[in-house]
């Protein structure tokens, strides 16, 4: 009698056992496949982030070699100037509407610039979330008809 009753025991320890280990095996078979996701998403976050700087930082060297011609311009202006100084304050006024136009035309650029790379991070978000969601719904379908 003891005997039966230990076997009996020992099978549903066993079934038990090896229905918590399907569970085990399920619950870290979906999370490989969520993880997998993210971490494309966070590697593509990080290779537009540096494409995004790089991007900035031409801009930027193309705003200071634009900045230091107009200074080296204006500093053979002061000579014409002491002769002329109405043309001085006309080129003066020229050049300074002249660089504003291309700092206005250096900023566009970059939100441009952030405004592709946001696009292309929501494309990479929005593609990761399906896949997430495919490997969820595909989880669960496995999940429901293996407890059939």
């Amino acid at each position: 009698m003891e005997t039966a009753t230990q076997e009996r025991t020992s099978r549903v320890f066993e079934q038990a056992a090896m229905s918590n280990g399907d569970a085990a095996t399920f619950s870290i078979g979906v999370t490989q496949r969520v993880i997998g996701p993210l971490a494309e998403l966070t590697i593509a976050a990080a290779k537009e982030s540096a494409r995004l700087a790089a991007e900035l930082q031409i801009v930027a060297l193309e705003a200071l070699h634009d900045a230091q011609s107009t200074v080296l311009r204006r500093q053979s202006a002061w000579v014409e100037g002491l002769t002329d100084p109405l043309h001085l304050y006309h080129r003066g006024c020229l050049e300074t509407l002249e660089s504003t136009r291309r700092a206005l035309t250096l900023m566009g650029t970059s939100a441009r610039l952030v405004t592709q790379a946001s696009d292309r991070l929501q494309t990479a978000a929005m593609d990761t979330g399906r896949r997430i969601r495919e490997a969820l719904e595909s989880g669960s379908d496995t999940r429901d008809t293996t407890r059939r």
